[in-house]
């Protein structure tokens, strides 16, 4: 398949991020449910309004103190990027972090076992790092994490044992709090735009080899909406559309700015044009529970593998390659929305 002539080439995104791996020792036996990013997220949350949100009781804040509290920054609706969001209007706001629950594990894990899952820092939320560390290490020693125990009604509890920074697209790893030690790296490995255009030409010599077919794996529940139903299928149109809007809205708002880009001439054109070949995804119907909600919340999406088929992908891999770092669809905070394109790197082993 030879390369199409006149693709537009994807825009320059002014957006980093830093993929953290937090490895935690079980001291007291942690029941999860079957998704377990639910329950990472209410803990995590829980523990960083009470720790650093001196206003955390409060219905509602003042700007200048949402502008500089962590805990309202990473959590709250109208925290993040304030500023760009009121004057610029750009887009959906959007939280600066991303969770990445541990895969394919026991529910139960024993005094002993290892824990492992991911966050996903987007741009200037790395100045934040010290309060997430003290979150993550106040949260497995304080009110715990996972399901109460039915006879003690304790949830369980963890020791954060060490903290690696990872880029998947340079093959770093870098040690950000090591074992025993209390001193803290700064992360200096993010990934970067740099980063994401040389792995989509080298994705796009693979797809030309294939005929132009392109393999997604949803690791998490894919969920998204179309004219506010709830797509059952993994059409290539409106994942496209969203993972593109979702990198622009993150640019404008933890990074440098909103990149010059016209949707309509520059992105859906070509998703359009993009077939759903093979679809292996299922169904999981998983529920959590919303603090701010107060009420149980629906998080069942899309899991599994899809294969799709284009003539022109190059305006389109940068923009999914994003995408694999930054997750897409609802309840991301909760760990919703992970995919990786197979066939560049393996599967993460969390």
């Amino acid at each position: 398949m030879r390369r199409p002539q006149n693709a537009p080439t994807p825009p320059a995104i002014p957006l980093t991020a830093h993929i953290l791996r937090f490895t935690a020792r079980v001291t007291e036996s942690i029941h999860l449910p079957a998704f377990s990013g639910s329950s990472l997220r209410g803990a995590f949350a829980g523990h960083l309004r009470r720790a650093f949100c001196p206003e955390w009781r409060a219905e509602k804040t003042d700007p200048a103190h949402r502008a500089r509290c962590p805990a309202c920054y990473m959590l709250t609706l109208d925290g993040a990027a304030l500023d760009a969001v009121e004057e610029e209007r750009h887009g959906d706001i959007r939280r600066p972090y991303a969770l990445r629950p541990p895969l394919d594990v026991p529910r139960t894990y024993q005094p002993g076992d290892r824990l492992h899952f991911q966050m996903v820092l987007f741009g200037r939320t790395l100045a934040f790092l010290p309060y997430l560390l003290l979150t993550v290490q106040g949260m497995g020693e304080g009110a715990g994490l996972g399901l109460r125990d039915p006879h003690t009604r304790r949830r369980g509890r963890f020791r954060l044992e060490s903290v690696q920074a990872e880029n998947p697209f340079t093959d770093q790893v870098q040690t950000v709090l090591a074992p025993g030690e209390r001193t803290v790296q700064l992360p200096t490995i993010p990934v970067t735009d740099a980063q994401i255009r040389q792995a989509a030409q080298i994705l796009a010599a693979q797809v030309r080899e294939q005929e132009g077919r392109l393999a997604l794996r949803f690791h998490t529940p894919l969920r998204l909406h179309r004219r506010k139903q709830i797509l059952r299928r993994p059409e290539p149109f409106p994942l496209i559309k969203h993972v593109v809007r979702r990198v622009l809205d993150l640019a404008a708002q933890h990074g440098e700015g909103r990149p010059d880009v016209v949707l309509k001439g520059d992105v859906y054109p070509f998703a359009d044009r993009v077939v759903l070949l093979e679809d292996r995804t299922r169904w999981w119907e998983v529920e959590g529970y919303s603090s701010r909600l107060r009420q149980r919340q629906k998080l069942g999406g899309l899991v599994g593998r899809a294969v799709y088929r284009a003539e022109t992908w190059e305006p389109l891999l940068p923009w999914l390659l994003w995408g694999s770092v930054t997750q897409v669809g609802k309840n991301i905070v909760k760990g919703a929305g992970w995919y990786e394109l197979e066939g560049l790197w393996p599967s993460s082993n969390i």
